[in-house]
């Protein structure tokens, strides 16, 4: 009876670290883009923000959608272990395999 639990216990491990490794990725990547997003935006930062404030809608929405798409990823990296449930580390936890 124990041993059919032991190998249910294996894959639950497993699946567990696969979890973690695909949340571990996709907050990377985000954050990745984050960091490029704003890398592509400061060299235009001051012409952008000069042509938006002459009343440029246009500009005005570009500055908005690029500050908070960079706030989306710096925040989402700095919840992430809101975000992603099994990216909290429990320290009463053992390591199995």
């Amino acid at each position: 009876m124990n041993t059919n639990i032991k190998w249910l216990d294996t894959w639950r491990v497993r699946v567990a670290r696969v979890k973690r490794g695909v949340g571990l990725v996709i907050s990377g990547l985000l954050l990745v883009v984050g960091i490029l997003l704003s890398v592509a935006l400061l060299p235009e930062l001051p012409g952008l923000v000069s042509v938006a404030l002459t009343g440029d809608g246009e500009a005005a929405r570009t500055l908005f959608v690029c500050v908070a798409g960079i706030a989306v990823c710096v925040l989402q990296w700095l919840w992430r272990a809101t975000i992603y449930p099994e990216l909290r580390r429990d320290p009463s936890q053992k390591e199995t395999l």
